[in-house]
């Protein structure tokens, strides 16, 4: 098989899709990277079709819209990244290279963009979980458990972070930033587990305030 064969036979949009570093819902709905799309509205599986902006087509479509390249460049991406071997000469079928074989840089970085949108993920459901768990009956109650208080503040930064790494940084910022966000979120994690240590009467009358605007 060709080159194009050879990768729409192997690769599925949702292989690439993962590996860029995107996390489905249990819809296998992912929040699409064509248009500004706050709410996941792109459904993926074998090909991928967005309900919003209309955009569709299969692996090597989207690695091109994604990453701006030419058709021939993304199919060729997909094959070095997927281990895959083709024949352009038709004489030979393409397979995939052993398992063992050395991960790109581009599987490298995927991997950890991966994992830095699953920690930002964790830490948003733990926070909004303990925010609900020890907010006052009353916003008027004279105390506010610093856990709350914490988690309210905690909460607003990592929606902050989510907003950037999702919407706002570019490729080459995000690799420049990665290290100094996963230090960020392990800091607020120690915080959450640090309960009320650290935090006074005046950082809570502060989220007080601004949480009653």
């Amino acid at each position: 098989m060709n080159l194009f064969e050879t990768v729409r036979t192997n690769v599925k949009a949702i292989d690439v899709v993962l590996m860029a570093g995107f996390q489905q819902n249990r819809s296998k709905m992912i929040c699409c990277p064509f248009h500004n799309d706050k709410h996941p509205s792109m459904k993926v599986d074998r090909r991928y079709f967005c309900f919003g902006c209309g955009a569709k087509g299969d692996a090597i479509d989207f690695v091109s819209n994604y990453y701006g390249l030419r058709l021939k460049e993304a199919a060729e991406k997909i094959a070095s990244d997927f281990g895959l071997t083709y024949d352009n000469t038709g004489y030979s079928e393409g397979v995939r290279k052993p398992i063992a074989a050395k991960r790109s840089e581009y599987q490298i970085w995927a991997e950890k963009k991966q994992e830095l949108f699953a920690h930002l993920s964790r830490l948003h459901e733990q926070l909004r979980e303990m925010k609900m768990e020890y907010a006052p009956k009353d916003r008027e109650d004279s105390e506010w458990s610093p856990l709350f208080v914490m988690a309210a503040k905690e909460l607003t930064y990592v929606d902050y972070l989510y907003d950037y790494c999702m919407f706002e940084a570019t490729e080459d910022e995000l690799k420049l930033k990665i290290d100094e966000i996963m230090k960020e979120m392990e800091k607020i994690e120690k915080r959450m587990y640090d309960t009320e240590s650290g935090i006074s009467g005046s950082d809570a009358g502060q989220i007080r305030e601004r949480l009653a605007v």
